[in-house]
């Protein structure tokens, strides 16, 4: 079926989905809207939460690995949403690192983080602005976007907090552009 531009077809397609993955903070959740439209040109709407995938919980480590948390997560985007991000509370990690703050898959149109290292107990803005960080860096990386050289970029890849407390949610202008290219070669389909 051809999409026209403005069609109703196209505009259920420009949709990202946040859905907390077993508890994650309604307040987080709820500022990452306005942060994820700006930086996307998309709607936001929530998901319905979903469990934490007991399989991926490894207690010798005491944490999930967060390529099984992504894969349950994954089937849970409805057909009219273009992308889905999940917000865990708990500690993630990926083979041969001993944490992630978040993990992607462009196929799938999924993405993952965990507010577990984000938090900053006495400053919730912070903690704001970390989630908001990691939510479009990992959904960068399901438009395509690869990590940045510019250590002020979202996309920078961030290994300690310091590190995402200085990039911030912005992108640069090159990783801007992509996205922009990105998001019209959807927008065109």
């Amino acid at each position: 079926m051809a999409v026209g531009p403005g069609s109703v077809a196209q505009r259920a397609a420009r949709i990202i989905a946040v859905a907390p993955v077993g508890r994650a903070a309604p307040a987080v959740v709820r500022h990452l809207h306005s942060v994820l439209e700006d930086t996307f040109g998309r709607e936001v709407i929530d998901a319905p939460g979903l469990p934490l995938a007991l399989r991926a919980y490894r207690p010798a480590r005491g944490q999930w690995l967060a390529t099984d948390l992504l894969d349950a997560l994954a089937p849970t985007r409805a057909a009219r949403c273009e992308r889905i991000l999940g917000v865990a509370e708990v500690d993630l990690f990926v083979p041969d690192l001993n944490f992630v703050f978040g993990v992607a898959d462009a196929a799938l149109g999924a993405a993952l983080f965990s507010l577990a290292r984000l938090v900053a107990p006495r400053d919730p803005q912070r903690t704001l602005r970390r989630a908001a960080t990691e939510a479009v860096h990992e959904l960068g990386h399901t438009y395509g976007l690869g990590h940045c050289k510019d250590p002020r970029c979202a996309m920078w890849f961030s290994n300690t907090l310091a590190e995402t407390d200085r990039k911030g949610a912005r992108l640069c202008a090159r990783d801007a552009a992509a996205l922009r290219r990105a998001t019209a070669l959807n927008d065109a389909d």
